[in-house]
């Protein structure tokens, strides 16, 4: 069991800690021309209407979420010192898999392994 922990102290947020950095990066050199859009709208309601502009920005926010959710990970296991439970691996199994289906060619595939380290790295 001790060993269990160890991966998921180790490996699981970390894990997804640096997916949302290079989710991110990546956003950000594949849609810098649109960034710049953005900017130089104002920012401020530059995106409605734009199906570009609002892919950039759901590509870019949903790295912010991952890298939330890979803190609020780390401070579960490294602070309060419990264990995060299978079924979250199950859900980033769940989610990951249907996102790879639909997009096969993504970094789904990253997080697919991260919920099976996070699933399959428990006894229980």
């Amino acid at each position: 069991m001790t060993t269990n922990i160890s991966i998921q102290r180790r490996l699981s947020p970390l894990l997804l800690e640096w997916t949302a950095y290079l989710h991110c990066a990546i956003g950000v050199v594949l849609f810098y021309d649109i960034l710049q859009t953005i900017g130089s709208n104002g920012v401020f309601n530059a995106i409605a209407g734009h199906y570009d502009r609002g892919f950039a920005f759901w590509f870019l926010f949903s790295g912010a979420l991952m890298w939330v959710a890979a803190r609020l990970m780390r401070w579960v296991v490294k602070e309060v010192g419990a264990q995060l439970p299978a079924r979250l691996g199950w859900h980033l199994i769940i989610l990951s898999a249907a996102g790879a289906f639909i997009l096969p060619v993504s970094g789904f595939w990253l997080v697919l392994l991260q919920g099976i380290i996070l699933a399959l790295g428990r006894n229980r």
